[in-house]
């Protein structure tokens, strides 16, 4: 059977339709039966569209013979993608032809030929993508709405900025008052975030995403310059935290807020927790929070950097593995008289009400250990070898590195083949899979360390079964997380849930 594929990102007047795409495609076709894969509001950008993954589907079982496309960039704008879509093809004896261009890769030129348009495929993606990200800095340094849900506190209203249509806030009287009282309960009250978000959340509150409010919701909301009436005293905190300001000193006057945007440092950085090589532009809305409370606010938040929970706690062999039955947080021990006892997230932050008991810790250690022990005598030694999860990751990591370095060698091959300014993309792509590699070396580095040393070893099962008495906190925690997936506590009852 032949398999017709089509693919459309947007409806648009200078881009082709679907049934135009068909049309074309049928040109190539005579009595033979077909079957028509099609994509609509998905970009070329990746593979993970649901047609094409069902005709991948239909190629691996055999049905398919023939792959005919309107166009190359209708099933991928991406070289590496389109490398690897090539070899599925040929591992399967799929022929594939592009209506419009003709291309054969039955013959070795035809195949040449496909990579070097891929090249430019890849160039004209990219330089869409480099327009689009200039548009967005050009517009943040205009002072021009850039997206997203208003920040509590604010309403979007439609206005016009340089004759251009735009948003902008508009200060929500109601909401912009409990956002005053944040910053003073941080500020003068000395609050923490958790007990401020447990405060707003008693109050039936939610954020303007309808969410619950939580520790990190309050503290993204004090950091951010968008409630400060921005003076030259936050200009120059602003730009000490290492931001890229468009504007100049003089136009920081005390009385509108700031836009801030630009690419994180890490995923797991707060937008405005490093602001280094970010930009901030004045906006066109109003404060609400005077620069000398906001500037208060960063300087305490300054010295209270929050500490990620990374399950390394000295009261429970448990630490890190608890979570709540009700809410899904993670669980904390609490001591109080002498006495310790879990608190969840939920909990702390005001909207998990399901636990009416008082749970010990004691209790569910001692439940817990009768489980695990009863576990690791039930478990054959061959088993315990590979507990961890990481493993598999591994070796998934390891497929990927094999991949992108069969990928770098069909690229230096084809450079001979190359003009100068087709060579040029393709040592580009080239680095970017370099540090692709790289990157993919580093983890795979990680987790075999990981594994290491959460690992048991199956030969030493019987050791840690007679010797689990004796085993101090940490040698429990190491066990007890090698072979632990998490353990979830109600008022009824105790969830174990194993990795093996």
């Amino acid at each position: 059977m032949i398999a017709i594929y089509t693919r459309q990102s947007v409806d648009k007047k200078d881009s082709i339709s679907i049934e135009s795409q068909i049309g074309f495609c049928m040109k190539e076709i005579s009595s033979e039966k077909y079957k028509i894969y099609t994509d609509k509001g998905y970009s070329g950008s990746n593979i993970n569209r649901p047609a094409f993954e069902e005709m991948i589907r239909d190629i691996k079982i055999g049905i398919i013979e023939k792959v005919v496309v309107y166009k190359l960039d209708r099933i991928s704008r991406s070289l590496l993608d389109f490398a690897h879509i090539i070899e599925c093809f040929n591992k399967y004896k799929v022929e594939f032809i592009s209506q419009t261009e003709k291309f054969d890769t039955s013959t070795s030129m035809g195949r040449a030929m496909l990579s070097i348009v891929m090249v430019f495929a890849q160039l004209e993606r990219e330089t869409i993508q480099q327009r689009v990200k200039d548009n967005y800095y050009q517009r943040g340094k205009a002072g021009l709405y850039l997206g997203g849900v208003a920040p509590f506190g604010y309403n979007k209203i439609q206005t016009f900025l340089s004759g251009k249509k735009t948003y902008m806030f508009e200060i929500d009287e109601e909401k912009s008052e409990l956002v005053s009282q944040i910053y003073s309960m941080y500020a003068e009250k000395y609050k923490s975030l958790g007990v401020i978000a447990r405060y707003i959340n008693l109050k039936k509150i939610k954020t303007n995403k309808g969410h619950n409010w939580t520790a990190i919701a309050v503290g993204r909301l004090i950091r951010n310059p968008v409630y400060v009436k921005a003076n030259a005293d936050v200009y120059l905190y602003l730009k000490k935290k290492g931001a890229v300001i468009n504007n100049d000193i003089s136009d920081f006057i005390g009385e509108n807020g700031c836009y801030v945007y630009g690419e994180r440092q890490s995923i797991t950085t707060s937008k405005f927790t490093d602001l280094t090589n970010n930009f901030v532009t004045i906006a066109p809305h109003k404060g609400i929070i005077t620069p000398e409370l906001w500037l208060k606010c960063q300087y305490i938040a300054d010295e209270n950097k929050h500490l990620k929970n990374s399950g390394r706690g000295k009261n429970s062999w448990l630490s890190g593995l608890i979570k709540c039955g009700y809410c899904g947080y993670a669980v904390t021990v609490v001591k109080s008289r002498g006495l310790l006892y879990i608190n969840c997230g939920g909990r702390k932050n005001g909207f998990c009400h399901g636990r009416k008991k008082v749970i010990y810790l004691k209790d569910i250690e001692k439940i817990v250990e009768i489980k695990l022990l009863e576990k690791m005598k039930s478990l054959k030694p061959d088993l315990i070898t590979g507990t961890n999860s990481h493993l598999r990751e591994i070796n998934d990591l390891k497929i990927q590195l094999a991949k992108v370095e069969e990928t770098i060698t069909k690229l230096v091959d084809s450079l001979l083949t190359f003009n100068e300014t087709a060579g040029s993309y393709v040592n580009d792509k080239i680095t970017d899979l370099d540090n692709k590699k790289k990157l993919l070396h580093n983890k795979i580095n990680k987790l075999s360390m990981d594994n290491s040393s959460n690992n048991i070893n199956g030969e030493d099962l019987s050791e840690y079964l007679l010797n689990w008495d004796n085993y101090d906190l940490e040698q429990k925690k190491s066990i007890a997380k090698a072979l632990i997936a998490k353990v979830v506590i109600t008022d009824e009852e105790i969830e174990i849930v194993f990795k093996i």
